[in-house]
């Protein structure tokens, strides 16, 4: 197996990435454009998922693979009184990819280090995001919770990506905007990265991975900080 970018001294094999949010623009913006649009407060939708008992059983059971995309849309639509149908479709339609990642991303597995999706998704049919921007292509593995069943930040979701990827623990790096994530990702032996924007991030892993030269401002992303309580939902 080899080790970090060409000619750096870097112990990392391999990147881990968070896909909403992360290789995309935010989720919640999403969230929250979407409301706008129907005519809702703009944290109806948030608030359904993570603070409504019924809200919180839709996100994990899709999440899961337990229900469906269109299942779940429908819940939702109940729950907030609006018409559900094409929900994920649409309130993907507010978010961007993040092109500044994704071209650090086909550049250092340009130079040998291997990098992966791990995701909690809202269901892939008949609506697949991972395909939007032909993003899951530019990557070795590509992990979602609804097609094995697990979802972050249970371990066994980041041990089967790790498999997946060919990468050992303390040789990756997890991206990820939530910080329950990141804390389950360290307990397990990886090195985290938390994102709050696509400079920070390539400037941290730059640095991780021997690429960059000088040291990183302090505006920076810091590594196993955070941003999120455990009831967020994330993708």
């Amino acid at each position: 197996m080899g080790g970090g970018p060409e000619g750096s001294a870097s112990p990392y094999h391999g990147l881990l990435f968070d896909f909403s949010g992360v290789l995309t623009t935010d989720l919640f913006v999403g969230y929250r454009s979407l409301c706008r649009d129907q005519g809702l407060p703009e944290n109806a939708l948030f608030d359904f998922l993570t603070q409504d008992d019924e809200g919180h059983r839709l996100l994990v059971n899709v999440e899961q693979g337990v229900i469906g995309q269109e299942e779940f849309e429908r819940g939702v639509g109940r729950g907030l009184g609006i018409d559900g149908s094409s929900l994920v479709q649409r309130v993907w339609s507010y978010l961007r990819p993040e092109t500044k990642l994704l071209e650090f991303i086909d550049d250092v597995r340009g130079r040998g280090v291997r990098a992966g999706v791990v995701s909690n998704s809202l269901g892939v049919r008949p609506f697949d995001p991972y395909t939007l921007w032909g993003i899951a292509d530019r990557f070795d593995a590509v992990v979602l919770s609804g097609e094995v069943g697990l979802r972050k930040p249970e371990p066994e979701i980041f041990l089967l990506s790790l498999e997946r990827l060919g990468v050992a623990a303390d040789q990756c790096v997890f991206i990820d905007d939530m910080v329950h994530n990141l804390e389950a990702a360290q307990v397990l032996g990886l090195t985290t990265v938390h994102h709050t924007d696509p400079d920070a991030t390539v400037a941290a892993l730059g640095d991780l991975l021997g690429l960059r030269q000088s040291p990183p401002s302090s505006s920076e992303s810091s590594l196993a900080s955070g941003r999120s309580d455990s009831s967020s939902p994330s993708c």
